[in-house]
Parts: structure tokens; sequence; C-alpha cells
């Protein structure tokens, strides 16, 4: 058969047809369609095992019809975030995007993700990561530049299911809640992290049915032993993961493979596709710095125990002996395909029998798993699709789908009608000669000994008795406190609670931020990026122990029934307001008001108070920037800036509006210590609708979508 690579002596082999391109033999084999675009360097996707088990029918004010399509989500490195794209194809589609309140932690420039979809596992429930997932995260630890890198990186897990795990915080709202509330933002909360494996490119799920939770992970650790020779695999089983508001990573097993080498690309936005066959149990890797490009294959079985990894790794997540560090050797692993120029994405065909690869620069290789030749090959770089990250499968149709990471789509590949078959290029005698010697083998020499044409069975490894010191190293430069109440809501020691003091927090100082994670620190002076909080822009945050940060510029809406009008609240002033209030708001900031007043009071903002509606302007609610809809249960996110009114109100229906008056911030002297309010006689509340038009001939309000698509 033909191989992979083109050779003067081998012509290459004629073009066949697979079912997800289409007959070759037409003008051209295939279209392509944009089913999602506006993303931020995405670098990988993923379809959900159980669609609407995470948005449900209803989430940050939004409706999702989890029963319509497939749920597809993609990984976006530039703005640390992943954007579901939810009732893929169908007329509800939406997409709606969601990251880690500590994304510069956790999902620091995320390059790759991958779910666990193994239903079937007959694991216990409580123990089951059925539809889980892990992301990889391509940094060495530097806090989105602002840290001195500390090498202490690795795979980021999380539990999707919200719908029927309510309360258990899978996700969680600014201030740390169980994020049930429809009306509230939501933000992922990590299930365990391990440290292992800093720059990873690619990561893939171990569909193995023999550990007890099912958490094992394959990752592209591009760092090695930091030789410069290049990297190596690493396998995570998370064992038991430690769950949403801890950080206990003791109970957890790493494994490198050093023998197994791995070279990435000389790009910064990178992804290495990794993809585990079933039924094989061959874990496929685009492998693009080595031998010019290449797919590397590990049979992920073999391997063994050598010595522990602790000594020539120093780097790691716990030091107590029931977290198991490990170098494995003698592993078995081959090229399955060379000559594929920077392979990135990389996808398997629904019945195991074609592995899709692409290389980076526009091609799309569909090569036959048993033989590992090329099937068939598309080219979408004259559609300007010259950067394709990862790839992945449909579920259900079968079709393929691949993120362009300069166009920001993803790209849907559709094949073109007519017959599709195609001949295996694997020739049959080699296949009776395979079953031949398995026999011969075993029979010569017994069943412990597996046959195998790629195992060096000169190979031993190299075992050094570990030391018992090794296991007293951890993360010396470190955590707060070794109490392990610090990395709880048990309780907090004095070296945690003088973090809230440090200032040092230049690029080389001595405050290691790993140590404001572990202490309870989710807005603090040194964390980047606003103080590491997602206030929206303008806000100030202030830190929750433990919890979460409260924002200066978000407020809540409710409807009072004793007094018959709207009251908002602040959790950063911990102040309460009503229609007697005029509020201070400040230019140069965006607002959010989170409305939780329900379908009979529908609420908006506007420019005046002409009660009967004809002319007063709404701010769109999140889902739908073009609508002017009230908003009833989410948010109206206003951005204030120099082009605004001096007022604008807060309205529904009859009831008495809340006025709201626009500031200079610098100008008023004003800290964010305290936000002044002034109590008005209830008759200077009201305004002529001419009076009103005064202060706002300048209304320039914008309706703010964050995160979206």
């Amino acid at each position: 058969p033909c191989p992979a690579e083109i050779v003067d002596t081998l012509p290459p082999c004629s073009q066949q047809c697979v079912p997800e391109f289409g007959p070759s033999t037409s003008t051209e084999s295939f279209d392509l369609s944009v089913v999602a675009s506006g993303l931020d360097s995405p670098r990988d996707l993923a379809f959900h095992p159980t669609p609407g088990i995470h948005l449900g029918n209803y989430s940050e004010g939004r409706t999702f019809h989890p029963t319509k399509g497939e749920e597809l989500w993609v990984v976006n490195g530039n703005n640390h975030s992943i954007s579901i794209v939810a009732s893929l194809g169908t007329e509800y589609q939406t997409t709606i995007s969601r990251r880690d309140r500590g994304y510069y932690h956790y999902m620091n420039n995320v390059t790759a993700l991958a779910f666990n979809e193994v239903k079937s596992s007959n694991r216990l429930e409580a123990q089951d990561t059925f539809n889980f997932f892990a992301v990889c995260n391509d940094n060495l630890n530097d806090y989105i530049g602002a840290k001195e890198p500390n090498f202490f990186m690795g795979p980021t897990l999380y539990d999707t299911d919200v719908v029927n795990k309510r309360g258990k915080m899978n996700t969680v709202n600014r201030h740390g809640a169980d994020c049930s509330d429809p009306a509230d933002q939501c933000f992922f909360l990590h299930a365990d992290m391990l440290h292992e494996s800093p720059a990873c490119v690619g990561i893939a799920h171990d569909p193995e049915l023999l550990t007890a939770y099912g958490a094992v992970y394959w990752a592209f650790d591009t760092t090695g032993d930091r030789s410069g020779n290049g990297g190596q695999l690493v396998r995570f089983d998370f064992s038991q993961p430690h769950g949403p508001g801890s950080m206990d990573h003791s109970i957890a097993s790493v494994r490198r493979y050093p023998d197994i080498k791995l070279y990435r690309d000389d790009f910064s936005h990178s992804h290495a596709g990794m993809i585990v066959h079933p039924g094989k149990r061959i874990l496929f890797i685009s492998n693009p710095g080595k031998n010019g490009g290449e797919v590397t294959a590990v049979r992920i079985d073999t391997g063994r125990y050598s010595r522990t990894a602790r000594e020539e790794y120093p780097i790691f997540s716990n030091r107590l002996p029931s977290f198991e560090y490990s170098i494995y050797e003698c592993t078995e692993e081959y090229t399955f395909a060379s000559g594929i120029r920077n392979p990135s994405g990389m996808a398997l065909s629904l019945d195991g029998e074609r592995l899709f690869v692409a290389e980076r620069a526009g091609k799309i290789l569909a090569l036959e798993v048993d033989s590992g030749t090329v099937l068939q090959t598309i080219d979408v770089s004259p559609m300007g699709y010259t950067t394709i990250g990862g790839m992945a499968v449909s579920p259900t149709s079968g079709d393929l789908y691949f993120v362009d990471i300069d166009a920001n789509e993803v790209v849907k590949v559709e094949a073109s009608d007519g017959e599709c078959t195609y001949n295996s290029l694997l020739n049959s005698g080699y296949k009776s000669d395979i079953e031949f010697s398995q026999k011969e083998f075993s029979a010569n020499c017994g069943s412990s000994v597996p046959f195998s044409l790629t195992r060096d069975f000169s190979c031993s490894v190299s075992g050094i008795i570990p030391n018992g010191t090794l296991f007293e190293q951890v993360h010396t430069d470190g955590y707060a406190s070794e109490n392990p109440d610090v990395q709880s809501d048990a309780g907090m020691d004095a070296s945690a609670a003088l973090l809230t003091n440090r200032t040092d927090c230049e690029y080389d100082s001595g405050l290691n931020f790993d140590a404001l994670l572990l202490g309870g620190y989710f807005c603090h002076v040194c964390l980047p990026q606003n103080h590491g909080s997602s206030c929206d822009d303008g806000g100030t945050c202030q830190n929750i122990q433990w919890q979460g940060f409260t924002c200066d510029n978000e407020f809540y809406v409710d409807y009072d029934d004793d007094s018959d009008s709207l009251v908002l609240s602040s959790l950063y002033y911990e102040t309460t307001y009503s229609h007697e209030n005029i509020i201070d708001i400040f230019r140069g900031t965006t607002y959010r008001f989170t409305v939780r007043t329900g379908d009979d009071r529908p609420v908006k903002i506007t420019q005046n108070l002409d009660m009967t509606g004809g002319n007063s302007i709404s701010i769109s609610r999140l889902q739908n920037p073009s609508s002017f809809e009230d908003v009833t249960t989410g948010p109206i996110l206003v951005s204030i800036d120099e082009t605004s009114p001096d007022f604008i109100y807060l309205t529904s229906g009859e009831l008495k509006p809340v006025t709201f008056v626009i500031k200079h911030r610098e100008a008023e002297g004003l800290t964010d210590d305290n936000m002044p309010t002034t109590v008005l006689p209830s008759a200077a509340v009201y305004f002529s609708a001419q009076e009103a038009f005064m202060w706002v001939a300048l209304l320039s309000l914008v309706g703010y979508a964050a995160f979206m698509d």
C-alpha cells in the first residue's frame, strides 16, 4: 500500500472517497458552511455528550432549547473562555460564552478540551465523571504575563452537569453562590486541577473502564524536562476529583512518558490534536515538530513503571505519598503517518475506521486507521482557512467540523451528494500473516507477553529506589500555609490573612500568585486584569474570602410587594436603594443591572420619564442586542461614556422610577470606598417629559453583550 509520505520510488495512492468529504471525482467534492463566528482565537472544539445538561432551559436571562440540536463547545485562547453553541444547526441556535473566575490560572490561553463521553461505564453514579471535561493551557503559569513563570501548570477538570446537580456549585455567580438563579451571570468552578504539564497544547480523554472515576486524560506537555529537547506525553488520572471549592490534590496519579518525544510547532497560537481509539487502545497524537510533522501512535496500555518522577521533575501537585508521580518507560510507539506539514486538529470517524488530520495551513487528510494511508484529501485554504485548529465529528450526523484560529470561525464540511465508497489499502495477506504470527507467538511465549510488531523487547526500565525526602517537596516557593484549613472554608491562618496587604506585585517579586488563589483571593491588587475579577469594564472589585468577589458596577433589581416599587441592591456597598434615592454612577463604566422582577414586572433603562412610553429608549437585554424588549429576568448592561446624558432612569410600567445621575469620578474627587446617594423629596422625583429631554439631548446608551460569540 501507499504510505502517507510521498517518495520518489512509490507513486501516491489515487484519491478515493470518504463519506465525510464526498465523491472526489466531482469538480468540488465538498462545501463549507460557517456555523459560528466572532470567536476569539478558537483553538479546539468538542461536542457535549449530553446537550442541555449544563444550560438547561434558562440561564443568564436567556432561553435555551436543550432538546433541539447538538451542543458544540469551543475554547478561545485570547479571552480564556469557552463558547457554547447551543441547538446547533436549528432555528434556535445561539451562542453563550463562559469562563472560570480564576481564568488567569485555570484557563490561561486555553488551547484544547476533551469530554468524558463514556455513558455506560457501570461506575457508581456518585463517582462517574461522565459529562466532565478537561482543558489544556498553553502557558507556564505566568498569570497572563503578570508574573514570572513558575511552571506550576496543567490540565483543569470541570463537571458540566448543572441541571441534575443543583446546589453542587459546578457553576457559581461572582460572589461564589451556586448559580441557580436564572438571572445571574454564571462562571465555571473547577472540580480539580493538576500541575505537571505547563505549556500544554493537546489533551484527550481515555475511555478506559478500569479506574473508579474514569477521569484519565492524556496531555501533550511541550516543556518535558526543560532541557530544550522537546516535550513528553503525560497521563493524568484525577483519581478522586476534589470537587468544587477544594484545593486538595493529594489523591491523584500522574505518569510521565519521557520516551514518547513530542515537539510543538513554532506558532504562538497552537493546537495539537490527540484522540484515543476506543477499540484499539491506541493514542494518536499530532506531532508537528517531529521529523517535519507526523502523527505518532502510542499503545497506551504498554509501558512499565520505572521510578518516581519527583527528583527529575520537582514541580508537582502534592507532597503526600497518596499522590503518585511516576516515570514510565518502554512504551510502544510508532509513526502512524509522516510527511504531514504542521499537523494540528484530529478527529475519528464514528465507525472508528478513518482518522482525520488537519495540516494547519489548510489541508484535511482522511487516513485509514488500519493501514495508515491517505484515502482522500481536501484543501480549504482557497476559502481563506489557513490556520486550522481542532476538529470534531458530530456524534449524530458524522459531519466534520473544524475551527480556524485567525478567521475566528467554526466551519462545517458538507459532503457533496453522490455515491461514496473506498477500498481498504490494507493488504489481505498482511492481515492473515499477523493472525498466524499472533498464534505462534502465544504458543511459544505464553499469553503473559503480548505479541507486537512495535515493541522493543530489549528495552528495560532504569528503576531507582525513591528517596523518602522527595515526598516532602511541594511548591516550596509557595502556598500561604501548610495548614489544610487554609484550603477550605474551615478557617484562615495568619499567613493567609497577611496576603491581603501585600502590594509587591512586580513581575519578579517574592509574592507567589498561586498563594493568593489558595488563600481565597478572587480579587487582589496583584492579580491581573482588573485585580483578577470579571467585573464589567470600569468596575472595581472587592474580595469575599474563599467565596468570590463583588463589583461596584453591579446592581440587583427586584420588586418589593410591600411598597409596590422597584428596589435596587448592591452587594459591593451592602446597600439597598429605592425610588427615593438618586444614585451616582460614573462615565467610563459599564453597569450591570441583574433583573429579578419576574414576568409581571418588565424593567428597562430609559432617557425620559414619559410614562406613556412614547419616546422612551430601552437598553437591549443580553441575549438579543438588537431587541428593545423589556427585561424580566437577566442582565441589562449599559455602557456610560462621554456622550451619555446626565440622568437615566430605571422604570417598570407605572411604578416610580429609580433615578441615576451620571458624573465624572475624577471630577467629584471620589474613591471606590463609598458611593454617595441623595435622598430626594418624593415630589422632586418626577420631571416633565420636556425637562427630562433637556438632560438627555446627547444621549448615547449602548447595550453591551459581554462574552458573546
